[in-house]
């Protein structure tokens, strides 16, 4: 009587890890919106760098302007992390890049925007460890 149980089980066990293994993994979280995101960024600037009101409404709008051109940049690519861009849309991200960080720079002393400089290595999503998926192309 106890085999037969413990066979039961352990077909029942083996059912439900097929039937798990076939849903794959899940989504994860939903990225935030180009709204969230820049208001996120902002307060943290605006901790950090001390920002007056006008300061943080224009660092707010030129994120918020960063992160919905990057979405349309990134298209269809799946949540964070993505895998790095290809070349093409590394050179627009890169050139939207440079657009917020010259808008920032006008909003900003020279001094507040040294500071932001090193803030804002510290805010990029981290990079996964570890070589390379071996679908990527070399960097050369």
């Amino acid at each position: 009587m106890k085999t037969k149980i413990s066979i039961l089980l352990s077909g029942l066990l083996l059912a439900t890890c097929m039937v798990k293994a076939q849903q794959g993994p899940s989504p994860g979280p939903k990225p935030p919106s180009p709204d969230e995101h820049s208001k996120q960024v902002s307060t943290k600037l605006e901790k950090d760098l001390t920002l007056t009101a006008a300061q943080k409404m224009k660092v707010e709008a030129a994120y918020k302007s960063f992160f919905t051109a990057m979405e349309k940049v990134r298209g269809k690519m799946p949540p964070p992390p993505p895998p790095p861009l290809p070349p093409g849309k590394k050179k627009s991200a890169d050139s939207l890049v440079a657009i917020r960080d010259a808008v920032i720079q006008k909003a900003l002393t020279h001094a507040q925007f040294s500071k932001y400089k090193e803030v804002e290595k510290t805010m990029r999503p981290p990079r996964p460890q570890g070589p390379p998926p071996a679908n990527a192309p070399d960097k050369q």
